[in-house]
């Protein structure tokens, strides 16, 4: 049943262009991905956090909003591994470089999940904040609950 709602997927999005079709599975891998790891992620903000915690992470997640990148640092260094999650404009893309920079060294440091990420949802999602929706809007697009439930 499941195999068959993915084919259903992947050829809607196919037909209407949402998102290329042999990035849905990587799509899907990777929220799996961000929901099993144990790590510090680090995003920009409050709705950034939120997208992710309706995705079902539940690892410790630091907002940049919150403190100084030196900080931010500071605390990320304590922990095995790190993940930055920035958004995918302009602004993101420089906060990641500096972190990854800061970081460098001090911990293990994971910035190829958002190089991922804005590859394969830069067309749906402007942002980590945007994640849940995009990831909703499929689900309930193709995997509509069952009634009853």
């Amino acid at each position: 049943m499941l195999i068959a709602k993915l084919i259903t997927l992947k050829l809607a999005l196919l037909l209407d262009g949402a998102m290329y079709p042999e990035n849905i599975d990587r799509f899907e891998r990777i929220i799996e991905k961000l929901r099993e790891f144990t790590g510090l992620i680090i995003v920009e903000g409050k709705r950034d956090e939120e997208s992710l915690r309706k995705l079902g992470v539940r690892t410790e997640i630091l907002r940049l909003s919150r403190s100084s990148l030196a900080d931010i640092a500071l605390m990320a260094s304590e922990y095995e591994e790190v993940m930055i999650l920035t958004d995918f404009d302009n602004t993101g893309e420089q906060l990641a470089k500096k972190l990854h920079s800061l970081l460098e060294g001090l911990t293990k440091v994971d910035i190829e999940t958002r190089r991922e990420l804005k590859f394969i949802a830069m067309k749906d999602a402007k942002g980590i904040e945007d994640l849940y929706s995009l990831w909703e809007s499929l689900s309930l697009r193709f995997w509509p609950p069952e009634e009853g439930i």
